[in-house]
């Protein structure tokens, strides 16, 4: 019997030596943000995606990005979308944004996993109200020619008639990695059948391992 509880405790013992977990315990990454610049503006129709992350605003409030969830004020409340549902991975994650209880548009996270959201990380947000803006660029306000006066031309546009679609993309975008996160610092915006903004939306996710497997391939 001493031998035994000797062993169980030379066990433990062992473990705890190893940092053993739970099953289904694992420890999350804290990521680095880079850092958030101070509201700025370039010269008109030019694109500077620092110079637009710098000034999203949603309800008259600042908002940064990327950021962590933990970051909100207490005003903010995010609520996460089914993994399963929305065949999201482990890492990757959707939620509404909403301000003082009302819903202002989606974020888009990463290193997000089940039970450790509080690392999540938003890099990508996209608003459809007017009450929100990017870089001066209003939902349900602005126009086709606002858009192109403030950032320029587009670098892609898309335009279809059936379902009636028409996007500006500004920035780069290379697409998504493994885990389905986009890549790229860019803002998409679409447009109505009148030529008005009725979505702006605008990622920032670090690029650095994209760009080092497309180089290796």
């Amino acid at each position: 019997m001493k031998k035994t509880i000797a062993f169980m405790l030379a066990c433990a013992m062992m473990c705890l030596s190893a940092g053993c977990l739970k099953k289904d315990d694992f420890v999350v990454s804290h990521m680095e943000i880079p850092p958030i610049p101070e509201p700025y503006t370039v010269e008109d129709g030019i694109f500077d995606v620092d110079a637009v992350r710098s000034n999203i605003n949603i309800k008259g409030q600042h908002f940064d990005l990327p950021q962590y969830i933990t970051k909100l004020g207490k005003e903010w409340d995010v609520k996460f979308y089914d993994k399963k549902e929305y065949g999201l991975h482990e890492g990757n994650a959707m939620a509404s944004l909403y301000y003082n209880g009302t819903e202002m548009g989606t974020v888009m996270l990463e290193n997000s996993y089940t039970h450790h959201e509080q690392e999540s990380v938003m890099y990508s947000i996209s608003v459809k109200t007017s009450d929100s803006s990017i870089y001066g660029i209003t939902p349900l306000v602005s126009t086709i020619d606002d858009v192109t006066k403030l950032i320029g031309p587009p670098d892609d546009e898309q335009k279809l008639e059936m379902p009636f679609t028409h996007t500006y993309r500004y920035g780069i975008m290379l697409g998504k990695d493994e885990q389905g996160i986009l890549r790229g610092h860019s803002i998409v915006i679409s447009f109505n059948e009148d030529d008005v903004v009725d979505m702006v939306s605008i990622t920032y996710s670090d690029m650095s391992e994209t760009e080092e497997a497309e180089q290796e391939k």
